[in-house]
C-alpha cells in the first residue's frame, strides 16, 4: 500500500500545475541584484488582482508602515524586492489550493489558521534574532503545504489518518510514514522544488521536522520547527483556557541543543516571551491571512 501511495503522491507532484508566469518572473527578478524596480513593476502591473493584493497587504498591520501606500511603484520602493516576493509567493500558494474544501476530518480553514499562527511565531522569533522577519513569516505560512498535497491526492486515506491520530493520540508524522511512505515535509519540499522556490523556503518546509538532517539554511528549519510548536501551544490554550500547556515540556532537549549548536540560544524565559508576543500579534495582525485568501 505504501508503494502505491508513494507513486500516487509522486505523480500528483509531477503533474501539479506550474506557477503562473508572473510568479516565476517575480522570483527571477527579485533574485537578481541587477534587476530594476521598473522591471518588477512591468511584470506585476498587468495582473490587476495581484497588484490589489500587494497594495492591500502593504497597508495592513502585516507591514506596519507609517505611511499609506497607494501605488504599485510606492509599494516596490518602500517595501523592497524581498517583501514583494514574499507577498507574491504567499498569494500563489493560496491560489494553488483554493479549490480544496473542508470535510468531516479535514478543515482547510483551520489548516490555514494554524499556518498563519506558525508564520506569526516565526516572524516574532526571526525579528528577535535580527533575521528578515517577513521571510520567516512566509516560511511558517507554507510549512505544512505537503499535507494539502496528501489530502488532495488521497483524500479518503488522509481523512482516516487524521481520525486515527485523534482517536489514538498518535503523531500525524508517524502515521504518514506508516500509511503513505512519505511525510508531509518531504512531500512539500518536492513540490516547492518543482515550483523553483528559493532555497530557504525549501529548507524550511522540507526539514522543519528533521533538523538533524539539515546542512544548509539551518536557521530557517530550526525557527519554523519552534514556531510550529508555539502555534500548537497557542491553539491548545485557546481550546482550554483553564489549562496552559507547559512550555518546557513541549520542546525536546535535542531541539534546543541543535539550536545552540548553530548559535541560537534560548532559555525558558525566551520561549515564554515568544508565546506571550504571539498571543498579542494574533490580534494585531488578524487581517493579514484574509488578505492572502482574497
Amino acid at each position: 500500500m505504501c508503494s502505491e501511495n508513494i507513486a500516487a503522491l509522486t505523480t500528483c507532484i509531477q503533474s501539479f500545475p506550474t506557477l503562473p508566469t508572473v510568479v516565476n518572473r517575480v522570483m527571477e527578478i527579485t533574485a537578481n541584484p541587477e534587476s530594476s524596480a521598473s522591471e518588477l513593476m512591468a511584470v506585476i502591473r498587468p495582473d490587476v488582482s495581484l497588484t490589489a493584493v500587494i497594495l492591500k497587504t502593504s497597508n495592513s498591520a502585516f507591514f506596519g508602515l507609517s505611511r499609506k501606500v497607494s501605488t504599485l511603484e510606492q509599494a516596490i520602493t518602500i517595501l523592497g524586492f524581498k517583501e514583494i516576493r514574499n507577498v507574491v509567493i504567499a498569494r500563489a500558494v493560496f491560489d494553488s489550493f483554493k479549490h480544496l474544501k473542508k470535510d468531516k476530518q479535514f478543515n482547510i480553514n483551520i489548516f490555514w489558521e494554524h499556518s498563519f499562527v506558525c508564520g506569526l511565531a516565526a516572524k516574532i522569533i526571526a525579528k528577535e534574532l535580527k533575521y528578515p522577519a517577513n521571510e520567516f513569516f512566509i516560511a511558517g505560512l507554507i510549512h505544512d503545504i505537503g499535507k494539502l498535497v496528501m489530502y488532495m491526492t488521497l483524500p479518503g486515506q488522509y481523512s482516516l489518518l487524521l481520525e486515527e491520530s485523534k482517536a489514538e493520540g498518535k503523531r500525524e508524522l508517524e502515521l504518514e510514514i506508516d500509511k503513505f511512505g512519505l511525510t508531509h515535509d518531504d512531500v512539500g519540499m518536492r513540490l516547492l522544488k518543482r515550483w523553483l522556490f528559493p532555497d530557504n523556503l525549501i529548507a524550511a518546509v522540507g526539514y522543519h521536522h528533521r533538523l538533524e538532517e539539515q546542512q544548509e539554511e539551518v536557521a530557517f528549519s530550526i525557527i519554523i520547527h519552534v514556531a510550529d510548536i508555539l502555534a500548537h501551544l497557542s491553539e491548545s490554550a485557546t481550546e482550554d483556557s483553564d489549562e496552559q500547556p507547559d512550555i518546557t515540556a513541549s520542546f525536546y532537549p535535542e531541539i534546543l541543543k541543535i539550536a545552540t549548536a548553530h548559535g541560537i540560544i534560548w532559555v525558558e524565559d525566551d520561549l515564554n516571551g515568544f508565546r506571550q508576543q504571539l498571543e498579542e500579534r494574533k490580534v494585531q495582525e488578524s487581517d493579514a491571512l484574509s488578505l492572502f485568501m482574497i
